[in-house]
Parts: structure tokens; sequence; C-alpha cells
């Protein structure tokens, strides 16, 4: 059997991704076996194939696929590496960013568990920064879990969340705050107020008690 002729196309300079993909290399495959392929890889993993074109000789289409399998878990460590080298991620947003960039979904998750084994990735330490910061930034509670959920990271994972990170009292403090420097107009001031915290992610029953007394006080 003839063995497979094989290119890889990378995607253009400034390619723009989508909100649930990025930019992909493309590698060509024929073979005696399946014909005209192409599958859509990560760009990494493309300039990889590409850089190393001249001393690569795969004698059939699987041998071609395993060195491809190699590729993408040599590339993807290095860029696990380089992702949690700028920021902190939780699991579930590195693997799925790790898919978005076109790593298969058995290698992104066998990616992440090393990650995680190692203490690269760690959804509790995660979660603690993210809620800390975020409490600095004046988000309510109600909306700090639901980001946290959003990421893979349940709010009861976080070592002592809520309690050791915000009270009730500074909360409600927080969110009088906020409603305080809101411009009343005279026309549905309380709505609005409730509309603002609410969004801000305090509870439905603080927004309505900050909101009526904000109200209240400046008639």
């Amino acid at each position: 059997m003839a063995a497979p002729l094989w290119e890889v196309s990378l995607p253009e300079r400034g390619a723009r991704s989508s909100s649930w993909s990025r930019p992909r290399a493309v590698l060509s495959v024929t073979s005696e076996s399946h014909g005209s392929e192409e599958l859509r890889i990560p760009v990494a993993v493309g300039r990889r194939l590409a850089a190393r074109g001249d001393e690569l000789s795969p004698g059939s289409r699987a041998e071609l696929l395993h060195l491809l399998a190699e590729e993408e878990r040599s590339c993807g460590r290095l860029r696990v590496e380089e992702l949690v080298g700028r920021r902190d991620f939780s699991a579930a947003e590195l693997e799925r960013r790790l898919r978005e960039e076109g790593y298969p979904t058995g290698v992104s998750a066998e990616l992440v568990g090393r990650a995680r084994e190692c203490g690269l990735v760690d959804d509790a330490r995660f979660g603690a920064a993210f809620a800390r910061s975020k409490v600095a930034a004046g988000w309510g509670r109600a909306r700090i879990e639901c980001e946290l959920e959003r990421r893979g990271v349940s709010p009861e994972a976080v070592e002592g969340w809520p309690e050791e990170f915000v009270s009730a009292d500074e909360e409600r403090e927080r969110a009088l705050a906020l409603a305080s420097r809101r411009r009343l107009t005279g026309s549905n001031d309380y709505a609005r107020i409730v509309r603002f915290l609410c969004g801000r992610g305090f509870s439905p029953s603080l927004s309505c008690d900050v909101a009526r007394e904000v109200v209240d006080a400046a008639r």
C-alpha cells in the first residue's frame, strides 16, 4: 500500500475566533484506504507538523494519525503550561479552552487530569481566588456563585464560602453603597434600583430591602 500524501494549511494571519471555536489548521490527507480527507487540528499542532515535514515519513494513514496524536499531546502539554502560567483556571474552563482550540475531547480531558494531579489546576484554589476578587469588585453572593458554577466549580467546594469571604452585614453595606450612588429621578426609582442590584448579583430580597431604604431616605 502506498504511503499517504499529506500537507498542512495554516489559517490566514488575523483569522477571527468565534464564541465557541478558534482558528484551526487543516491537515489534508490522501490515502488508498480513505481517499481524500481534511482534518481540522490545533494551529500549534499544524505548525509543528509543517516544521517537521521533511523528517516525517509515515508509511500508512494509521501511522500518520499516530504521529498526529503524539503531536496533539505534546503541543497540548505546552499549551496547558502556557495558559496556567498567565492566570489560574478551573478544570472545566481549561478543558473547554483546549477543545475550542481543536484538541480532541479525550486528549483535553487527559491533559487536564494530569494538570490536576500535579497541582497546576486546583478548583478549590481557583474558586477561592475568584470569589475574593469578585467580592472586592462589588459583586453580590448570588452572582459569584452563578459564575463559579458556570466555570465548573461548586460553591460548596470553596472552603469557607461564604462566611469567611463576606458577611450578611458586609454584603448589605456594599449593596447600600452601590444603590446610594444611583441618581433618583422620581420615576420608578425603586424598580430601577432593584434591577440594578439584582444585576450585580445581590439576592432579590436584599435588593428589595436596600432599594426601599434608599427611596425612603430620599423622600
